[in-house]
């Protein structure tokens, strides 16, 4: 933690000990997160507004692939917006850790297990602002990459005055006291307190381009709504479409047959429930028929053999006598 003659500063991974750098990849560079301090109100304005804060994340080009010489001639700044409204959680992790090395020079200057800002810092939507600049405090250097977050986080009344005290109250404070509240700031506004934003520029041929970040769907909106609704009775008629042609199709392929019509057969009417028996009667005289086990009807061996010589009885001439039976 650093306290200096115009505002509060966080300097990061000081010792370089850090494994995996804390920041972010822009145009295939990787820019290390070096500090990131504080402007009240803000130094930079939306329509010619002043945000309460501004939180300024700096970074310079890290690694093989910098460009220049001196890393820190490739820098990039990613600035958070502040209005007053619910207490800042990440400032409160060590708000108060700077009022107390504020009024006391001796105490530690180190905070631990400070929580990424990437992640609890800025704001929910990715939505920014870009344009080229300069630093806002000496020796303003030139080509600095600034992303403004157009969404702004809030912090308290209590946090915002006691930063702003603080500021004022320093011993070699540079800031200024202004008599008229910036335009945009919240009610209330201290005029008694310093200020410590660099005035507004002048524009030039500087391009200010803004981004969008993808919004995702939502099933509360009234668009999406109606345009589900609108796609699923689309999807049922065409479904009806479809099994009405095929209906048809069939109906229409399939041959009519002509000719008479014959009369049905008459059926006997089934006897009442109660006479119906419960066990077929089988007349006992009737046989049940064998079951047949194959498909096809087995084949009874032949035996042949020489057919037998039948002698015909040679007819007496007298008369045969009843009963008698001729034999072979």
């Amino acid at each position: 933690m650093i306290i200096n003659d115009h505002t509060w500063e966080l300097e990061w991974d000081v010792d370089q000990a850090a494994t995996d750098k804390y920041g972010v990849l822009y145009n295939n560079h990787l820019y290390q997160l070096n500090q990131f301090h504080f402007h009240s109100p803000s130094e930079h304005t939306v329509d010619g507004q002043h945000y309460d804060m501004e939180a300024h994340l700096v970074h310079s080009c890290f690694g093989n692939e910098c460009t220049t010489i001196d890393a820190h001639d490739e820098n990039l700044v990613v600035a958070i917006f502040m209005n007053l409204g619910e207490e800042n959680t990440y400032l409160s992790s060590f708000w108060g850790d700077l009022a107390a090395l504020a009024s006391d020079s001796a105490a530690t200057p180190f905070v631990e297990n400070l929580v990424s800002p990437y992640n609890a810092f800025l704001p929910d939507s990715k939505d920014f602002y870009r344009y080229v600049g300069s630093t806002t405090t000496p020796s303003c250097v030139q080509n600095v990459s600034w992303f403004l977050m157009s969404s702004p986080v809030t912090l308290s009344l209590e946090q915002l005055t006691a930063y702003r005290t603080a500021i004022s109250n320093h011993a070699n404070t540079q800031t200024a006291v202004v008599s008229d509240a910036p335009a945009g700031v919240a009610a209330g506004w201290n005029t008694a307190l310093g200020t410590n934003n660099r005035p507004a520029q002048v524009m030039g041929n500087r391009l200010v381009e803004a981004y969008t970040a993808p919004r995702p769907l939502t099933i509360n909106s009234n668009r999406v709504q109606i345009g589900l609704l609108v796609a699923a009775i689309t999807l049922v008629v065409a479904v009806l479409i479809v099994l009405c042609f095929k209906s048809y199709t069939a109906s229409k392929n399939t041959p009519k047959k002509r000719g008479v019509v014959k009369p049905k057969k008459a059926t006997k009417a089934a006897p009442p429930a109660e006479e119906v028996p419960l066990v077929p009667l089988v007349a006992p005289h009737l046989q049940a028929p064998m079951p047949q086990l194959f498909t096809q009807p087995m084949q009874v061996p032949l035996t042949y053999a020489t057919p037998m010589q039948i002698q015909q009885p040679q007819m007496q001439q007298q008369q045969f006598q009843p009963p008698y039976m001729m034999s072979p």
